[in-house]
């Protein structure tokens, strides 16, 4: 498997989980990385084999990138070549492009995996002209979700799988009332994560709080993530005046602990593919809303039964929906019981059977 590093987000959570599957089923697995390992957040499983290669860099110029893409496709080549796969596993955009160039005139089978919606990420126009050019001479094209594989309507059906990301422990072990420490035993914690960058919509979910902090005055919102847009937050909480009512808590470790010790998962989010985020909250739990933002949510996230989708956009509605179910600890606790059932919707033993599935077909 290719992947751009291991560092903290749901794409790399993926590969490391999926390589943890596939050594279950007595795979051998490498992950290569375009990054050095001092930027693995994440660690693979004992077993798995890890390359970094330490090429990934920004270039200056065209000419600068052109070259420095050249470089980097003579070091993937030989990376991969030297594991002798038989199947290879590219992960995100950027990272599919490039793999695919560099394994240019070689038959190895190339499996393409979109993590994200690419309706939802309109920058960087050169990465869709290239997959476009590049996507359809791979072998398949894996999305994470429905939402993401209707993007791909250009490429043929017969190359297209939709197979979700896998959940499994440490969210095993459900929330515990009783781990909360004595002093937060009487506040009750809303909890969101992910990069704190402009399409997660952490802007969005700051204006829903502040619209019902006042009349939730229990209540405190916890973000968990790190991003380029910390310094735009703080500043956005200071002028909502809710410093100590919003805590933005940075990377953290084991988002399970705060995940147990909180009441509701939000995720406001203007384009998503499959988030791990929510996820592994529900695995915790935990009743969760979600803007439904074109895929993702709406594949995970069943109304009624284990939590809340409301419009895409519309903040009076994430904090309407927000406002229901912090009033209301019966319904809390009707979804928050049948959340933990994404460990079976999406349990990695029926994801990895699906990966097999695949191999079996392409091979």
């Amino acid at each position: 498997m290719v992947t751009p590093s291991l560092a903290a987000g749901g794409a790399e959570r993926s590969v490391v989980l999926l390589s943890e599957g596939f050594l279950r089923r007595q795979h051998q697995v490498t992950i290569i990385s375009l990054y050095s390992s001092t930027a693995d957040f994440f660690q693979p499983p004992m077993g798995v084999s890890r390359v970094a290669l330490n090429i990934a860099a920004d270039s200056r110029s065209f000419a600068a990138g052109l070259w420095n893409n050249l470089r980097r496709r003579s070091a993937l080549r030989k990376a991969i070549h030297a594991t002798r796969p038989d199947v290879v596993i590219s992960h995100m955009s950027q990272t599919n492009v490039l793999t695919k160039f560099a394994l240019s005139n070689r038959d190895y089978p190339l499996v393409l995996v979109e993590h994200s919606d690419p309706a939802g990420n309109t920058r960087q126009r050169i990465w869709q002209v290239l997959r476009r050019a590049s996507y359809p001479r791979a072998t398949a094209l894996v999305s994470v979700s429905r939402g993401v594989n209707d993007y791909f309507q250009w490429l043929p059906e017969s190359m297209k799988v939709v197979i979700p990301n896998p959940v499994t422990a440490p969210a095993l072990e459900l929330r515990s009332k009783e781990q909360r420490s004595s002093e937060a035993e009487n506040r009750k914690h809303i909890v969101a994560m992910g990069r704190l960058i402009p399409i997660k919509g952490f802007d969005r979910l700051l204006m829903a709080f502040a619209q019902l902090a006042l009349k939730h005055s229990s209540w405190d919102l916890i973000i968990l993530g790190e991003g380029e847009l910390r310094s735009d937050l703080e500043q956005q909480v200071k002028s909502l005046d809710l410093t100590g009512r919003i805590q933005l808590k940075g990377l953290v470790n084991d988002p399970f602990a705060a995940f147990r010790q909180s009441d509701l998962f939000v995720m406001s989010s203007r384009s998503e593919g499959f988030p791990y985020a929510l996820l592994e909250a529900m695995s915790c739990g935990l009743p969760a809303v979600a803007m439904d933002c074109g895929s993702g949510p709406r594949e995970i996230i069943r109304e009624g039964i284990d939590g809340v989708l409301v419009a895409e956009g519309d903040i009076n509605a994430l904090a309407a929906a927000m406002d229901h179910l912090m009033s209301d600890a019966d319904k809390r606790q009707r979804l928050a019981a049948r959340a933990p059932e994404v460990l079976e919707r999406f349990g990695i033993d029926q994801v990895i059977t699906q990966w097999e599935e695949l191999f079996a077909r392409i091979l």
